[in-house]
């Protein structure tokens, strides 16, 4: 692809709880992989932290000895326990629509997941975004991942142009954002309240892909 665009013309989308219903998911799969291996974390908790990489996910739930003990068993059990729902997720409320329409305005959409790249395909395909996506960066290719900005600086180097705004769900896609200098915008799908996101940094907070969509001539200036 061509890494000659202007700045500003791309858009750091994250995927799961954005682009796709999933975030329960996720708490249910985290929760069953710690009562596996003998540890009961609360949802409330996990719900929390959903969002941040797995790499950084037992530690900040469980703490350090946990995590190096049983910290890549309880991975590996999520991530068996998750596979095995993919086929429940569901796209949020007018995710299509919103990408075809920032596509429509020329801008470029790429991803930043702190999922492992199987995953991530595997939930763009769930959202009808794969044909939309011009590049991406997982949890596979980057040292460090959310909040750590590593995830959104690769994937804009990639594409070679400045960020009109990262969409995500989280705070740590916020604090991701904030670190690499670009701006965020909010969605209350992951269940995180808009103190939460706009503490994160969100200059805007919406409902769900559809009510950005509505909006977005705003968000975008």
């Amino acid at each position: 692809m061509s890494t000659d665009a202007a700045p500003g013309t791309t858009v750091v989308l994250d995927i799961d709880g954005t682009l796709v219903d999933s975030v329960y998911l996720h708490v249910h799969a985290w929760s069953r992989a710690f009562h596996q291996v003998g540890l009961t974390v609360p949802s409330h908790r996990i719900h929390g932290a959903i969002g941040m990489g797995g790499d950084r996910i037992v530690t900040h739930l469980a703490g350090e000895a946990a995590e190096a003990s049983i910290g890549d068993d309880v991975r590996a059990r999520h991530d068996e326990l998750f596979e095995s729902v993919l086929g429940d997720v569901r796209p949020t409320r007018g995710a299509g629509e919103l990408l075809q329409a920032l596509r429509h305005r020329g801008l470029r959409l790429v991803v930043a997941s702190s999922a492992n790249a199987e995953t991530t395909d595997a939930l763009l395909e769930a959202a009808g975004a794969a044909t939309h996506v011009a590049e991406g960066v997982t949890g596979d290719d980057v040292g460090q991942s959310k909040p750590h900005p590593e995830p959104v600086e690769q994937v804009l180097e990639q594409a070679g142009a400045g960020a009109a705004f990262l969409f995500g769900d989280a705070p740590w896609d916020g604090e991701s954002a904030r670190a690499a200098g670009v701006r965020f915008v909010g969605v209350r799908t992951g269940g995180f309240s808009d103190e939460v996101l706009r503490g994160a940094g969100a200059e805007h907070v919406f409902d769900d892909p559809a009510d950005l969509l509505e909006h977005l001539d705003d968000v975008l200036g």
